[in-house]
């Protein structure tokens, strides 16, 4: 039975994690100096579970030979979220929110997550007027797993009555991990291979194309 429902923010719902690498390299420009290759580099951290946070880091050894201080992290996230909050403003992508809607009456709450700074995700969402059809809103610096446990602990509930919706492969592997149903969205996807090697449970080209009824599934 599920009585819990996760919609991914990044990719699913709203701007592909692809889609944030000019915001990053434009920081990466704009405030530390680095010129060239950011975007390639950031793009290769896709995918992975990594927080914005850790993706900095991981960019900052690259292109600076360094770890940023707390005060380059603060300015690094200022400037990024002005990036994508401006970004977000026109509300683009947002989709099927009738599936949403429809999905949220079956469930005991449903919820939003992302690796975006938590306080811009609210903004965005509330915003575009999508915030209504979630019970709570979560993202970083907390880790997706992190996130997860929060979701399960507060709501006492078991994993294997949460059904998440995601399009990356590290939305699989995180909810398989946690012992959690996995819807996996998304035309990139080779479905066969991704359902033998990732074990998804679900497999549809997007979130329109899902039965608006759980008990199709």
């Amino acid at each position: 039975m599920i009585r819990a429902i996760g919609f991914d923010f990044d990719g699913t719902l709203i701007m592909s994690e692809d889609k944030k690498g000019p915001a990053m390299a434009a920081v990466f420009r704009e405030k530390f100096g680095v010129k060239r290759g950011v975007q390639k580099e950031y793009e290769n951290l896709i995918g992975k579970g990594y927080s914005r946070n850790v993706k900095v880091i991981k960019l900052f050894k690259i292109f600076l030979k360094r770890k940023p201080n707390e005060k380059e992290l603060k300015t690094f996230a200022d400037h990024f979220g002005e990036h994508y909050v401006r970004k977000m403003n026109a509300c683009p992508l947002f989709q099927c929110t009738n599936v949403i809607k429809e999905l949220r009456k079956q469930v005991k709450f449903t919820f939003m997550l992302s690796l975006e700074n938590t306080k811009e995700v609210k903004k965005i969402a509330k915003h575009c007027g999508v915030a209504k059809y979630f019970d709570e809103i979560l993202g970083g610096p907390t880790s997706k797993i992190d996130n997860f446990k929060h979701v399960i602990t507060k709501h006492g509930i078991k994993a294997s009555e949460v059904l998440y919706i995601g399009d990356a492969h590290s939305d699989v592997v995180a909810s398989k991990k946690m012992g959690m149903k996995i819807i996996l969205l998304g035309k990139k996807h080779t479905f066969k291979k991704l359902k033998e090697d990732l074990d998804a449970d679900f497999v549809f080209n997007s979130l329109c194309d899902m039965p608006r009824k759980l008990e199709k599934l």
